[in-house]
């Protein structure tokens, strides 16, 4: 009996550990809404990340939606989530990242990789340069290897996901990001970033998430988990864009 409770408790202790590191359960200063546009604007104003989830019936897939305002423009927001190189320097839990060439993806979909590593070492140690796909101003087409670390008892989680950037309205100050799994070891990761101007000299960025990070979680945990990408993220972007202001100052 002592085993199989000791068992129990790591198996649920695992299953707690993938939801938080997934952004599902949620963290100090982030907060559930369901409230009237202008408390929600209020609360925006005053720093707070507003979060809403949902778990899809019959699934463990989780949608979740955060919100948050960064005090800087909205290009440099939007320099700061498409450094996809530097990621693994200030994103949250991120051991490793980069843009892959077009090329190399069907050629490490095909090899079917266990593991980072064996990913790591068809990837090869030099990223591919964002600045080649890039189209100021356009739509392009870009991808991303990310390696995650969890805490034991749970896996690492690695991942190639295809995004859609959108630039087109730039003149706005207005930008959009969207991306689809193409490969890792969870069975779902798929969301969008929408950055927009707030005020004069701030920046509202929209994240939405679609995501299954597999294993043995219980489904009472899927239910009660409350599913959002980590509002970790957002204090990383705040502190990325505060040093890139820093910077660019006189």
């Amino acid at each position: 009996m002592k085993l199989l409770v000791s068992s129990l408790r790591k198996v649920f202790l695992g299953a707690w550990l993938v939801l938080w590191c997934m952004g599902i359960i949620l963290s100090p200063g982030s907060h559930l809404y369901a409230g009237p546009e202008d408390d929600l604007r209020h609360k925006l104003e005053t720093g707070e990340i507003i979060v809403t989830a949902t778990a899809e019936p019959g699934t463990c897939l989780k949608h979740g939606e955060m919100i948050g305002i960064i005090d800087a423009s909205p290009e440099i927001v939007w320099q700061v989530i498409t450094d996809v190189n530097n990621f693994k320097y200030f994103m949250p839990r991120t051991l490793n990242s980069m843009a892959v060439a077009a090329e190399k993806v069907p050629v490490i979909v095909k090899s079917r990789p266990n593991n980072a590593e064996e990913v790591e070492r068809l990837l090869g140690p030099t990223p591919a340069d964002p600045a080649t796909y890039r189209i100021p101003g356009g739509k392009y087409t870009v991808y991303l290897y990310s390696n995650l670390d969890f805490p034991w008892p749970c896996s690492n989680r690695w991942y190639i996901i295809k995004g859609q950037n959108d630039e087109t309205r730039a003149a706005q100050h207005r930008y959009h990001s969207s991306w689809s799994l193409v490969t890792g070891n969870l069975n779902e990761n798929s969301g969008e970033w929408i950055v927009e101007p707030f005020g004069a000299t701030k920046t509202k960025v929209i994240y939405k998430l679609c995501t299954d990070p597999g294993g043995a979680i219980p489904g009472v945990l899927v239910k009660q988990g409350t599913c959002t990408t980590m509002p970790q993220i957002i204090s990383a972007i705040r502190e990325r864009a505060r040093k890139l202001c820093g910077l660019k100052q006189p």
